[in-house]
């Protein structure tokens, strides 16, 4: 317990690595591929994208939710003592979901033409806009780039603290090189929350260099979480992290989980996430979080940087 709550505080992360039933994830992912066709079909074609107004609301939200068919096989996950004691104890015993969700990273090989040609060199290429609407109740991805995940929660986007949110994300099944895996940099939460897109220089091998909006910088290195079914990771709000492209060529493509996990209102007491919070130097409850997206919510800035320097 105070290992991890030391390696958050220091780290901005805490890697439990492959803790969960091995059988009982791989038999959930089974479930869960079986319940949608994934591929080329789940896309609109170009004429009914162009009808849309704009990208907003293209995402998963608690009602309209892939997850909510799997709630009963959720529990050994959602239940499980060792997770449970850590958030009890960092975020408190009534800490709660702001949003759980499928997250499916998508080979080349789905792509129709035209949306491969709109993400070209993207930096967020969330394929949501993309998708039949229907089918947008999980999250489709094709890499993103180095992001916190208080991109999404500036101020009064949500009546909960932002700044005590934790990110726990759990491989469904085996994740390699190839298969997408996250890049995550510790000790990047101590800047606290920076506008996106980050800056970032790529020094040599997975070695960074990363500046806040004030000017301080601080090395950095990029690791990949490669393992196999029931893997977990937990991590800071501020702690940047990415994904390049499932690099395979076939229709294999990568389906995790991701909790968005939150500190309630009503607990008005001391846990760990404001220790935790009290040794980052940067802001931690943003105006605004991101320049890269115009009033409809399509990039206007491009240039990936997880993308182009690997």
């Amino acid at each position: 317990m105070q290992t991890c709550i030391q390696n958050l505080i220091d780290q901005g992360a805490h890697i439990f690595g492959e803790i969960l039933d091995a059988d009982r994830t791989q038999a959930l992912y089974r479930e869960m591929i079986a319940a949608r066709a994934f591929g080329a079909g789940l896309f609109m074609d170009e004429a009914e994208y162009l009808a849309q107004e704009n990208h907003l609301n293209a995402n998963p939200n608690k009602t309209f939710n892939f997850l909510n068919a799997f709630e009963p096989q959720l529990q050994f996950i959602e239940q499980d003592p060792r997770l449970t004691a850590v958030l009890d104890e960092v975020l408190g015993a009534d800490y709660e979901v702001v949003i759980k969700k499928a997250v499916c990273g998508v080979p080349d090989s789905w792509l129709p033409d035209w949306v491969r040609e709109k993400i070209r060199d993207v930096n967020v290429a969330n394929l949501g806009p993309y998708i039949k609407k229907p089918f947008r109740d999980i999250t489709y991805f094709r890499g993103i780039d180095f992001h916190q995940d208080i991109i999404d929660w500036p101020q009064g986007r949500v009546e909960l603290d932002p700044s005590t949110f934790l990110t726990l994300y759990v491989y469904l099944h085996e994740v390699t090189e190839n298969d997408s895996p996250l890049h995550l940099m510790p000790g990047t939460h101590r800047f606290g929350a920076t506008l996106f897109p980050h800056q970032l220089e790529h020094q040599e091998h997975d070695r960074w260099t990363y500046a806040d909006d004030q000017g301080q910088q601080m090395a950095c290195q990029d690791y990949r979480l490669t393992g196999g079914p029931g893997y977990v990771g937990l991590w800071h709000n501020c702690t940047l992290h990415g994904t390049r492209p499932v690099a395979n060529e076939s229709e294999q493509f990568r389906l995790s989980l991701r909790y968005l996990l939150g500190k309630s209102r009503s607990n008005t007491g001391k846990t760990a996430i404001d220790t935790i919070n009290a040794a980052i130097q940067g802001e931690l409850q943003p105006i605004r979080t991101r320049r890269d997206l115009n009033a409809k919510g399509i990039a206007q800035i491009k240039g990936n940087i997880i993308n182009n320097n690997g």
